[in-house]
């Protein structure tokens, strides 16, 4: 089915049904904010048994099963899964329009109206994004992140709680930040990097680097199908 590019400021329509594709600790974080927002939660498309109940929703089946299931393939679905590769290779897998991929933003955060969130995207409690800011899709911005002004998140973008990312920023695509890292304005992350927890980043950081320290510096290269913590 073809894709396209659609971006969202704010959540899907209420009451809409939803398949969950994960059934780990962040997939239990977005059940409860779909349950909130009063969406219907379909279950689980997960590599657990199916039949296995967790948060009081089933395991359906895995990513075959879904790709056999015609009738849910109409269904809004969330990628819930914090591995960035993982979930690119689901979106490539799952091979829906993006407008039936539910972009999920708590009420307790703040998201200027004058920037874009895209498809797919889970924005968490108290995360403040300011004003001309560009998230791509399908992306985590976790618990108490502040995004300033001008900046640009690439697709399949992950950043932990309490970064901060000054204005004028560019992240790139499949970029890992870790917890608690401050990013100075007008740096630049380039594709598939990860930040070490608490880092300060201050200069570029090109593409395919694992960059750690105050003041950050590359001490390795990485791909990205590499794990979050390899």
């Amino acid at each position: 089915m073809k894709k396209n590019s659609t971006t969202t400021r704010k959540t899907a329509p209420q009451k809409k049904s939803v398949l969950l594709f994960g059934a780990g600790n962040l997939a239990s974080n977005i059940t409860e904010l779909l349950e909130k927002n009063n969406h219907t939660i379909l279950g689980y498309i997960s590599t657990e048994t199916p039949g296995t109940v967790i948060n009081n929703y089933p395991v359906l089946g895995d990513i075959s099963f879904f790709q056999k299931a015609d009738h849910l393939h109409k269904e809004y679905c969330h990628i819930a899964i914090g591995e960035n590769s993982v979930r690119h290779s689901l979106f490539k897998a799952i091979d829906i329009a993006t407008d039936r991929l539910l972009t999920i933003i708590a009420e307790t955060s703040y998201v200027s109206t004058k920037s874009t969130v895209g498809s797919g995207t889970y924005i968490s409690h108290r995360a403040v994004i300011q004003g001309n800011v560009h998230i791509g899709m399908c992306c985590i911005i976790d618990t108490g992140v502040i995004i300033e002004h001008h900046c640009s998140i690439g697709d399949f973008v992950n950043i932990s709680p309490g970064v901060v990312v000054c204005g004028t920023t560019k992240i790139h695509n499949g970029v890992i930040i870790g917890a608690g890292s401050t990013i100075i304005e007008k740096v630049e992350i380039g594709e598939h990097s990860l930040i070490g927890a608490g880092s300060v980043v201050v200069n570029d950081i090109g593409p395919n680097s694992v960059a750690v320290g105050n003041p950050a510096r590359v001490i390795k290269q990485r791909s990205f199908s590499d794990t979050y913590l390899k």
